[in-house]
């Protein structure tokens, strides 16, 4: 197997050598020359890296430097990384003390001592590199081989790969799979379908059209979804299976428990059940997980996705669907929406009949086809693409029968630092659910996101190599969150494949099968069942550890000893659920720790000393963690994000140098004057933090863009301070949410009188001067705070007094920072019926709302009703900008129709109507939305009737809409 090629581990140290800290210390401590000579040594070393990693599949003897070159570099950087250590407490410690001292670090180590040991372990790195140097002319490494650096807009791009949704050709087979489902069989309740077919030519997302399908998702009462892959264990899918089913706590629950629990909620009912990607191919196992199936009503369905015939027939399907690959006009087209995105620019004609080629080459198969678009698309040279039409990797493909070698050429064509974050994936296991905040956490950890633009911030790299990732279908199924950003994705298993093979062995997963961990990896993902061969491992080595829970939750006091051993971990992550031990020597041992994170571990205790010269944290993230005190905390000074949950209690403020804050369920909490240290913090999330009554200034702090408070029971003010300078309040503040704070009443100014409910209001106040997105729910004593007339994204209001938004509404002209009305900027709307006072709203307020796209009204009463139809009695033609209607949840039998005045919404697109049981009509006028295109009327029972009643009038009002979408719930 391959050697994975160092790109990370060299890049780290060259930066640490060329940093201006470590040069500082090379002066202060004698060593400058012997550093420079080392620096430029590991640069040569870096220059060959990628020459390396071509030749090193055809060269043992390249793969045999490669690894020799690891077994240098590593230790090298974690000496290195020792180095720094030891300033950064020196100093810290110093600035702390606020005096000169005679010591180094706790350790009483002399600066003359610790010179003469600097040098000498300098020495010794430098005569191993050159050891490893002397044989690069030797085996012809050559320092000119390049990525070329893409020119194209990363950030331009970063939505292209919502286009996987729009897959192309496969409609002819969602019909048969879906004509498949609706076939019962007389002599059994459930049955199977099997779609087969080779990697990459899309079974799972032919299987994903198809269950999310409307007319599939009626024919069934419930369904699952199940990724199995290659480990076929019978209880982890009933596991997946109920918690689908149930909000209950299954983690403990034994196989008798799973059983009667799935029984419970599938006897009797029609469901519809994906395995996706089974490979087990033994029948036994399949007999046992059919038993569980075998309760479900006439008609239910189990759809299975599976390369292998021999699988199909093994669960019993004598005649699969075999999924054929893409036509060659298929093949084109989806080429070409890829490479040329563009449709107003349109398709180059010298590229096209070259592109036609290289599509037909793909043989059909949708992975190979993105995975060359990828490539393909920031390139616009005639000799560019003939390159990759004549590329020697085509003859790989046919004599692997695979398309392996396609997907290696996408990756030949990522930066180092890309190649380095994508092996990194490898190990986590197959279809595993990737976060995109974590894993971009731990490749900071890892040294892998080195900035190369100044004032650019790790986290916005590690953003762009996630987009690039999935704009060339490295990554896939991308899930989104409210606001549509990326939070998580999964690897195509060809894609983890592929990760595997460039990582070599440095990367491992270990679980009740391993028998044995291959090489001497660096990382280590291992289920707490296998925990026991950690034992086996080269400590020196590993940077990464995450242990899962499998069927065994706990661990002794001599297994979790062992993790102390790895003291040059940079990742270190336990789900452990019911264990009660101590970290304490574990813990502090591990001073090049980068991220920890122990949130899943409930009851692990860590005493506080053991975490105070952990110096190099940046990510922390535990759980009923007793004892963290402000001193302890602000020891660790390159802390980026702190998350804590559960019930404890925490004192005072926090380090200076936090990018994220995020606490929860603090019993006893005082703030108080917490946030003046804060500099470099961006978001701060406050959840269930009790007898917390205020909170001291923030609107000061220059990077907040997130600010959350939730379920502040006891909160009644933010305070302000004054004078207040409009250009730095809340400068970068772009997301404020307040949920159920239901004792808040507003911002107050610092040194008022509490009883004085006059002292302080909200017109004293600046606006939000950056707000893209503010949501206020459950605040009903709220009534005074920052306006917010340049809000641009979303406002979400519910449980909530009008008054907040009227003193927005209300801001005289002259005040307009941009010269456009309050709230003009706004494109969503969410409005929830109790907001108090919203009759008392100027009647002529929407008019102001010329960019919104979206409104939503939700839990409406007939009243209700009744004020927004004031709003638009005489304007109609307000709202012009607006495409989508969102209705939900009207309540009262009065309300029996829409209101007639969404029929004067002439620019309206779409139309949903949910949860409204007492509706049983449409406005008259509805012939008159020209451009609705869309009409979704979800759990409206008497509703849906009437549209599929072909007699009703109902039916006639809608008869011009193309697409009209009924559900019952």
């Amino acid at each position: 197997m391959a050697e994975q090629i160092p790109y990370g581990v060299a890049t780290s140290l060259f930066n640490r050598l060329a940093s201006a800290a470590f040069r500082e210390l090379g002066r202060i401590y004698g060593v400058m020359d012997e550093l420079e000579i080392l620096k430029n040594t590991v640069e040569s070393i870096k220059a060959v890296l990628l020459d390396a990693e071509d030749k090193q599949e055809q060269s043992h003897a390249v793969q045999n430097w490669v690894r020799r070159l690891k077994d240098v570099l590593l230790p090298a950087d974690d000496l290195i990384d020792e180095f720094l250590i030891e300033d950064m407490i020196h100093k810290r410690d110093k600035a702390h003390n606020n005096k000169v001292t005679q010591v180094f670090h706790s350790l009483s180590i002399s600066r003359a001592a610790f010179r003469r040991k600097m040098a000498h372990e300098i020495e010794k790195i430098q005569k191993s590199v050159n050891d490893v140097v002397k044989d690069m002319s030797v085996l012809n490494l050559n320092s000119n081989v390049v990525v070329v650096k893409k020119t194209n807009d990363v950030r331009r791009e970063s939505s292209s790969f919502v286009l996987e949704s729009e897959i192309i050709g496969r409609e002819d087979d969602k019909k048969k799979i879906i004509s498949l489902l609706r076939q019962s069989h007389e002599n059994q309740n459930v049955s199977l379908v099997a779609i087969v077919g080779i990697g990459g030519l899309g079974k799972t997302a032919l299987a994903q059209l198809v269950y999310n399908d409307d007319q599939v998702q009626n024919l069934f009462e419930k369904s699952m979804w199940v990724c199995v892959s290659d480990n076929f264990d019978v209880k982890t899918i009933l596991k997946n299976m109920v918690a689908l089913l149930t909000k209950d706590n299954i983690a403990d629950k034994n196989l008798e428990e799973l059983q009667n629990m799935l029984r419970a909620n599938l006897t009797g009912t029609r469901y519809l059940l994906v395995l996706d990607d089974i490979w087990n191919e033994s029948y036994e196992k399949w007999d046992e997980l059919r038993t569980y199936l075998m309760c479900g009503a006439q008609g239910s369905k189990v759809v299975v996705t599976t390369r292998s015939k021999i699988v199909a027939q093994t669960m019993g399907v004598s005649d699969p669907y075999v999924l054929s690959g893409l036509t060659p006009e298929e093949s084109w087209g989806l080429l070409k929406n890829i490479t040329f995105p563009d449709d107003a620019i349109g398709v180059n004609q010298t590229l096209e009949p070259i592109g036609k080629k290289i599509a037909e080459k793909c043989k059909g198969v949708p992975l190979a086809i993105r995975s060359l678009g990828g490539i393909l698309r920031s390139k616009r040279e005639e000799r560019e693409w003939i390159d990759v039409l004549q590329g020697d990797f085509w003859k790989l493909c046919e004599d692997k029968d695979s398309i392996m070698p396609v997907l290696k050429l996408s990756y030949n064509n990522l930066s180092p630092q890309q190649r380095q974050c994508f092996a990194y994936c490898s190990i986590f296991p197959q279809d595993w659910k990737l976060k995109k905040d974590e894993l971009i956490q731990m490749w900071i950890a890892q040294g892998y996101l080195g900035c190369s633009v100044e004032e650019q911030c790790m986290e916005d790299v590690g953003n762009q190599f996630v987009n690039i990732f999935l704009m060339n279908s490295f990554f896939q199924d991308a899930e989104l969150n409210d606001d549509g950003d990326v939070s998580g994705f999964k690897m195509h298993d060809l894609m983890h494949d592929l990760a595997t093979q460039v990582a070599g062995n440095d990367c491992c997963y270990l679980d009740s099968r391993a028998k044995r961990c291959l090489g001497r990896p660096v990382h280590i993902l291992v289920e707490s069942d296998a925990f026991c061969m950690l034992e086996s491992l080269d400590s020196s080595r590993l940077r990464t550890l995450i242990v899962l829970e499998s069927n065994r939750n706990e661990l002794d006091e001599e297994e979790f000893s062992v993790i102390s051993n790895f003291k040059y971990l940079r990742v270190l992550k336990l789900r452990l659920l019911g264990s009660h031990k101590m970290l304490v020597g574990s813990i502090e041992k591990l001073k090049h720790l980068r991220h920890l994170d122990l949130t899943h571990c409930d009851g692990l205790k860590i005493h506080p000393k053991s975490t105070s010269n952990l110096v190099c944290l940046q990510t922390i993230k535990l759980l009923m963690c007793v004892g963290l005190s402000r001193k302890v905390l602000s020891k660790l000074i390159n802390l980026r994000h702190l998350v804590i949950k559960g019930s404890m209690t925490f004192k005072d403020e926090t380090p200076s140098r936090f990018k994220k804050l995020s606490i929860q369920q603090y019993k006893g909490l005082t703030l108080s004057n917490w946030t003046s240290p804060l500099t470099n913090i961006n978001e701060i999330y406050l959840d269930g933090c009790l007898n917390l009554r205020y909170l001291s200034p923030l609107e000061h702090l220059p990077f907040l863009k997130s600010l959350e408070l939730r379920y502040l029971l006891q909160l009644e003010y933010i305070y302000y301070e004054d004078p207040i300078l409009h250009e730095s309040f809340f400068p970068s503040l772009e997301i404020l949410q307040l949920i159920a704070c239901s004792k808040l009443k507003g911002w107050r100014r610092m040194r008022d009188d509490l009883n004085d409910i006059n002292s302080s209001h909200h017109l004293l106040l600046p606006h939000f001067p950056s707000l893209s997105k503010l949501t206020i729910w459950s605040c009903e004593r709220l009534t005074f705070m920052p306006t917010f007339p340049n809000i641009k994204k979303r406002l979400e209001l519910g449980l909530v007094n009008a008054e907040i938004m009227e003193a927005t509404l209300n801001i005289a002209e002259s005040q307009y920072s941009i010269g456009f009305p309050p709230l003009s900027m706004l494109k969503s709307l969410k409005i929830n019926a109790t907001i108090m006072g919203i009759e008392k709203a100027p009647k002529d307020w929407f008019k102001n709302l010329t960019s919104l796209e979206n409104l939503h009204f939700y839990f409406l009463m007939s009243k209700n009703l009744q004020v927004i139809e004031m709003w638009f009695k005489d304007n109609l033609n307000c709202l012009p900008s607006l495409r989508t209607i969102n209705f939900e949840g009207i309540v009262g039998d009065v309300v029996k129709a829409l209101p007639d005045w969404i029929c004067n919404i002439s620019s309206l697109q779409h139309l949903k109507v949910k949860e409204c049981r007492d509706l049983v009509d449409l406005p008259d006028g509805m012939p008159r939305l020209t451009k609705l295109h869309t009409l979704e009327i979800i759990g409206c029972p008497l509703l849906i009737d009437e549209c599929q009643r072909e007699a009703s009038v109902t039916c006639s009002k809608i008869a011009h809409i193309p697409n009209i979408i009924t559900r019952g719930d």
